[in-house]
């Protein structure tokens, strides 16, 4: 989503601590083993199914305006009736034939608006138990979207940022089938145009009648030719299978655009009818950046390496320029790239200029090239031939474009060393960029940290610059643990002033600067005694709108939440590290229960997960952990209890493999690669 920032979900560690209070309560006082035998579903113990049903701490979204704060809590444990509702696999996604949605999506209810001058809070008027998708602000933060899945449909409601009133949008029906988060959808229905007034929706097509019948006889054999090339592809789920799943993968997924005004009501269709895999309006909202998904389909890679058409449209749904009718893409090497043009999408601080990458290699790996890879540009009206910005030695890993026209960040990656580099440049003199940073892709100690970015007023999102300073946030990886941080990078001098760290007492980090120059800062803190909650942070020190370093000390709660699970407070929870007999160095978190004395020997269940994080001279061992707060990365764990972690994975772009296909089309270039995650 433009516009917004969000704060990753915890839930991971509350199920850890849910899964350590429940190894905790078992090997405590044992297992009632006639209960396995009961008809029905089992329940835990009452201990963890309290921690378990405990609330959350809600998310944190900030609009452009940066004045206000939206809350708004997950659910983190849909109702048996939702989960078991019927759905449709169906060329990678699943399907609620009923709402024509997806299955069982991310669902969020308590949407509440709090003030950042006073702390008033209001909650937005929606009716009681409402389950709607994640919000997203408008360009100009004063009007937040959302969906709401009915037991037949899927509705867009549109609420005022400044009263809280919210309401759905009459006569449209979405189409929110291919709304699963993939490598080039947004995961929503609808986008904001630039105006912040009017949203494009994929919808329903007026009457498309019933969905195709399974014949009662099939019409012929079921046929895959190979063609006697080499193919090697992961392994996906829910593929098709026949044709008369791809009939009902051509029902399910074709919608019509339309342009939907939030103030009047009024509902423009664009074009033809068609399954769109990207819908993305161009800075100046003249122009649509369009993915046109179309047969023949596969029976073993997913939707979105089907054929497709990418084009631009204008507003009463024409064609204007074809950029590439890309092929199906089932031969594309393992640990390769599509060939043709990927991760097209528009320059965010220019009018209407498409940005793309293409591969000099054939997009194979192991293809010997000088470059792997080109950027190119295209300006509106899209009549003269395509410009070349920059080539990449490696693979294309990121364009990070800033708010000032004059600077950009290009990085790119190499497979076979994991490094990762990123340089500085002006992309009107792309021959004099300079090399910023040159590091492993797993070396979390001095990884500098992901430029901050913000939306501009058009809606897509570009690296916050405030004159010749960007900003970075980290997670501050230290054999002591993650300490979060917030840098302030000169792009002219490189040099680095830290303007703000989590201290070793707390675990707190940056959701949103609230000041350009980071004069004020929104962050999530919680330590081993405080449950997570939301503070404002301000500078005693600045000069105009920059903080001095380490001057952000002028602390104050935004939110009190209690503590969901005060019980969890008694689990003792310890951070250790030790060698493995090849002198491999590990980490492992230890949970033990609020009983246990030193020494004593208890039963324990252990959860290793392989992965291996290295440091900068390439040795094996980093901690990857942080005893401070509920840790969402991929550890180890021993109860009573005992949890080993195992390090995270940097996903790196153009690496293919299930859950990272290389993008295709998509609306912003984070420039981000952390293990972390």
């Amino acid at each position: 989503m433009n516009g917004t920032q969000f704060l990753p979900e915890r839930s991971r560690g509350r199920k850890t601590l849910a899964f350590a209070a429940l190894a905790v309560t078992l090997f405590a006082g044992g297992v009632n083993q006639q209960a396995w035998g009961q008809q029905g579903y089992q329940k835990p113990p009452k201990a963890v199914l309290d921690v378990l049903n405990a609330p959350v701490t809600p998310r944190a979204s900030v609009g452009r305006t940066r004045d206000v704060v939206l809350l708004y809590s997950p659910e983190l444990y849909p109702p048996i009736a939702d989960v078991a509702r019927p759905f449709l696999r169906l060329a990678g996604v699943r399907i609620d034939a009923a709402t024509n949605g997806p299955h069982n999506p991310p669902r969020y209810d308590h949407l509440a608006l709090k003030q950042v001058a006073d702390g008033a809070e209001k909650e937005i008027a929606l009716p009681v138990g409402f389950i709607v998708s994640q919000p997203f602000w408008s360009p100009d933060g004063r009007r937040i979207a959302f969906t709401h899945a009915t037991n037949s449909a899927i509705e867009l409601w549109v609420a005022d940022a400044g009263t809280g009133k919210a309401r759905a949008v009459a006569g449209l029906r979405l189409n929110a089938a291919l709304s699963t988060p993939s490598p080039f959808n947004a995961s929503a229905p609808c986008e904001w145009m630039p105006d912040s007034r009017n949203l494009i929706c994929r919808t329903i097509p007026a009457g498309r009648g019933a969905p195709p019948k399974e014949p009662p006889v099939p019409a012929g054999p079921r046929i895959q030719e190979s063609f006697g090339k080499a193919a090697p592809v992961p392994t996906f789920e829910d593929l098709l299978e026949n044709e008369h799943e791809s009939e009902l993968f051509d029902y399910y997924a074709t919608a019509r655009l339309a342009l939907v005004d939030t103030e009047s009501g009024k509902i423009t269709l664009l074009g033809q009818p068609a399954i769109f895999g990207a819908v993305d309006p161009a800075p100046d909202g003249q122009n649509i950046l369009v993915t046109r998904i179309h047969r023949p389909y596969s029976y073993i890679v997913p939707y979105f390496d089907f054929p497709r058409e990418v084009e631009v449209w204008d507003l009463t749904g024409r064609p204007v320029h074809k950029l590439a009718s890309l092929p199906l893409e089932e031969t594309v090497p393992i640990g390769g790239v599509p060939t043709g043009p990927r991760n097209v999408h528009w320059r965010p601080n220019e009018p209407a200029t498409l940005v793309w990458v293409e591969a000099l290699d054939d997009g194979n790996p192991k293809k010997k090239v000088p470059q792997r890879d080109k950027v190119m540009l295209l300006k509106a009206p899209f009549k003269d031939q395509p410009a070349e910005l920059a080539r990449t030695e490696h693979r294309f890993a990121g364009l990070a474009w800033g708010e000032q026209r004059d600077f950009a960040i290009l990085r790119d990656f190499d497979r076979d060393t994991l490094r990762s580099r990123a340089w500085f440049f002006d992309p009107a003199n792309p021959a004099e960029m300079r090399l910023v940073w040159d590091m492993s892709s797993q070396d979390r100690y001095h990884n500098p940290g992901t430029p901050v970015q913000w939306p501009l007023p058009n809606g897509h999102s570009a690296v916050l610059q405030q004159s010749s300073f960007i900003f970075l946030t980290g997670a501050g990886a230290s054999p002591e643990g993650d300490h979060p941080f917030l840098d302030r990078l000169d792009i002219r001098t490189l040099e680095v002033q830290r303007i703000f760290q989590s201290d070793s007492r707390s675990y707190e980090e940056v959701v949103a600067m609230l000041s350009t120059g980071g004069r004020k800062l929104l962050t999530r803190r919680e330590t081993p005694s405080d449950a997570p909650n939301y503070f404002l942070r301000d500078s005693s020190r600045f000069n105009g709108n920059f903080a001095e370093p380490g001057s952000l000390d002028q602390l104050a709660a935004f939110t009190k939440f209690s503590d969901p699970a005060p019980q969890l407070r008694g689990i003792k929870e310890q951070l250790v590290s030790y060698k493995r007999a090849d002198g491999l160095g590990l980490s492992m978190r230890v949970y033990l229960p609020t009983d246990y004395k030193p020494g004593e020997r208890r039963p324990a269940v252990v959860w290793a997960p392989a992965g291996v994080h290295r440091s900068e001279r390439g040795q094996p061992g980093e901690r990857f952990a942080e005893p401070l707060h509920d840790d969402r990365g991929a550890f180890a764990t021993v109860l009573p209890l005992g949890w080993l972690r195992g390090a995270g994975r940097c996903c790196h772009a153009g690496r293919r493999q299930p859950g990272n296909r290389q993008q295709h089309v998509h609306r912003a270039n984070h420039f981000r690669c952390q293990g972390s995650h």
